[in-house]
């Protein structure tokens, strides 16, 4: 677990009892018990003297409780404990107890999207690589790849991802005519701040006519417990844990039932097949582990296909206590006969009331061959951008699909002059392949004036297409700069400054998806007598010519009113005293409109002052109103 400990004691037992917190501020108890009072022949003996040792080695504990609110990644055994008004106890009383290994931040972690390849001999694909934070981590990552069969090579852009190291690179896999075909476990390795992370990405080389897709997502489970999209499952369902159960690659598996009680686990992913698939197999690798000693089958596995409404089309198989079996083996099934139809690929265990039985899952695949042609094509929106010097302009970048084609796309551009960048929000557009990405190209202040061809090139599915956008570069009179820091939010709930803002405001939830990005400001929302503020403080040079405030703005609201403003949000220029010198605009629950809208404005006239950008909303006492803010931006042009 990544959390943030927020507080440690020596316990009157000895233990060194802790308290973390996760993103959302919810609690947890963590324990690290005396290794003097665990057995010798206990199999976590090691670890909670290694957890000892590291902890030691950062704090001391004493009889009384210390703060930290430093991050760590924790691995311990999760421990149903009686609630006794112990500090920081969760709802529901589970604790990890023991913590067998403790790591202090800050920290990157890697994962990749998709995490499964399949391609034809003789072409290539791409998968996206991730780098997300935790804490205060601030370095570049440079990225390699390891484990590629022969005739295969392997590139990223970029090669590296630059400090502070959270971001995205897009990794190209070619597979030569002479690839053998087979699996492989292709090893992707981030190396940055003394810290060496790894992620697995799953290829399948093949041989065949027509297009051959994988078309499940997170087919291996490996994105965690806390996002298991695109599969649904009952809680508890997907699981890291080693000891009893271990996945078959990787760090993560989906394990139904096991209680030893009644009990019923499920696990599912609705995907389309298209109408023109030449073959379809789904497959998985299952492990079966039981305690039970009858010769009846008293706890059992279905295999099921589902229609889009939860219909049983066909169970597929059953497996039961009687099927446990040492290790993982592959079964694989037809489901050709499902062309054309959007299916739900369904599993659900059930366990009786005595004596458990396992069912563990993982590495499933989907294989759909595509017969005749399947292709996606680019468009852009605008496809001529005119920028100054100094400034930035974006356009829309739309795929669409034919022919059944399903994969990822990843985005790239190229051809652009001397200081210019040029970025992609996302940086792939997910399978089946059909959605839109936001281009920004930002122009530097020595970019040479003229018009140029920007190449901005797909990648996905074997095949690669481009298209032109007719960038103008025309001369600035002057250094345009943007001010403020963290404008999208993107360093998170934990890391929000330079912004200083109220808890729980800014947000990840896709209950109001962000404007870019993942991560906005969410103010109010709460239905209830409630007031939230966000403020960056903030000093515009005195020579500057012009200032320009602007941010992104969505507001909803259950308010039924259509003439007053129960609920408010107040847009301030306060010195840097907190005084407030202006209210540039108020909004309320009568703003509310669909989806997002940019607000900007003049603050030419706070040059030569340290200033506060101050953001107020109030809600009064029922009917919720959200006023959700995004990617801020403080353009000051200087001479």
């Amino acid at each position: 677990m990544n959390v943030t400990l927020q507080e440690y004691e020596l316990a009157y037992d000895s233990d060194y009892h802790m308290v973390v917190t996760d993103s959302a501020g919810h609690t947890m108890i963590a324990e690290i018990p005396d290794p003097g009072c665990v057995g010798p022949g206990s199999p976590f003996a090691a670890g909670i003297a290694h957890a000892r040792a590291q902890f030691d080695a950062m704090f001391t504990a004493t009889g009384s409780f210390q703060t930290a609110n430093v991050p760590v990644q924790i691995t311990g055994v999760g421990f149903f404990d009686f609630i006794e008004g112990q500090e920081g106890v969760a709802p529901n009383a589970i604790e990890l107890h023991p913590i067998i290994d403790i790591k202090f931040g800050p920290f990157y972690s890697l994962s990749a999207s998709p995490s499964s390849l399949t391609i034809g001999q003789g072409g290539m694909a791409t998968a996206t690589i991730t780098s997300t934070l935790s804490g205060t981590f601030n370095s570049s990552v440079a990225l390699s790849v390891s484990g590629l069969p022969a005739g295969a090579t392997a590139s990223f852009l970029p090669a590296t991802i630059p400090a502070p190291g959270s971001g995205g690179s897009t990794l190209t896999i070619s597979v030569g005519a002479s690839t053998p075909v087979g699996t492989y476990n292709v090893l992707v390795t981030g190396t940055g701040g003394g810290q060496t992370h790894p992620t697995t990405i799953y290829l399948t080389v093949t041989t065949g006519s027509g297009t051959i897709q994988q078309l499940l997502g997170n087919p291996g489970f490996e994105i965690g417990s806390s996002n298991p999209a695109p599969w649904t499952v009952t809680p508890a369902v997907i699981d890291n844990s080693s000891t009893y159960e271990a996945p078959h690659t990787g760090s993560w598996k989906a394990w139904l039932d096991g209680y030893g009680s009644a009990h019923t686990d499920t696990l599912q992913q609705q995907v389309p097949i298209a109408a023109n698939t030449a073959q379809a197999t789904l497959s998985f690798w299952l492990h079966i582990d039981t305690a039970e000693t009858a010769i009846i089958a008293n706890d059992t596995l279905k295999v099921q296909i589902r229609n889009a409404s939860g219909t049983v089309l066909a169970t597929l198989a059953t497996y039961s206590n009687l099927d446990a079996n040492s290790g993982y083996r592959q079964v694989s099934f037809d489901v050709t006969s499902y062309k054309g139809q959007t299916i739900q690929v369904y599993l659900i265990g059930v366990e009786n009331s005595k004596l458990k039985t396992s069912f563990v899952v993982d590495d499933f695949a989907l294989y759909a061959t595509i017969s005749g042609s399947s292709d996606f094509a680019l468009s852009a929106s605008p496809s001529a951008l005119t920028i100054s010097q100094g400034n930035s302009g974006s356009s829309a970048i739309t795929t669409t699909t034919s022919g059944g084609f399903n994969s990822s796309i990843a985005l790239s551009a190229s051809d652009l002059p001397a200081g210019a960048i040029a970025s992609f929000n996302p940086s792939s557009i997910g399978a089946p392949g059909t959605g839109s990405s936001s281009l920004t190209m930002s122009v530097g202040a020595s970019t040479v004036a003229g018009t140029y061809k920007i190449s901005v090139a797909g990648a996905g599915g074997g095949a690669t297409h481009s298209i032109t956008i007719t960038l103008t570069v025309s001369s600035s009179g002057g250094t345009t700069q943007q001010l403020l820091g963290n404008a999208g939010f993107e360093n998170g709930s934990t890391n929000p400054a330079p912004w200083s803002v109220t808890s729980g405001v800014v947000d990840n939830s896709a209950s109001e998806p962000a404007h870019l990005g993942s991560w906005k400001a969410w103010l109010d929302g709460y239905g209830s007598a409630h007031t939230d503020t966000v403020m960056q403080q903030i000093a515009i040079p005195a020579n500057a010519t012009q200032a320009t405030l602007s941010f992104w703005l969505h507001i909803d609201t259950t308010e039924t009113t259509a003439t007053t403003a129960y609920d408010t949000l107040k847009v301030q220029i306060r010195n840097s005293s907190g005084t407030a010198l202006t209210t540039l605009a108020t909004y309320s629950n009568l703003s509310a409109k669909v989806g997002y809208a940019q607000v900007s404005f003049d603050l030419g006239s706070f040059k030569g002052q340290t200033i506060q950008i101050y953001l107020v909303g109030v809600e009064d006492t029922s009917l919720k109103t959200s006023f959700v803010v995004d990617d801020f931006a403080l353009s000051v042009t200087t001479p």
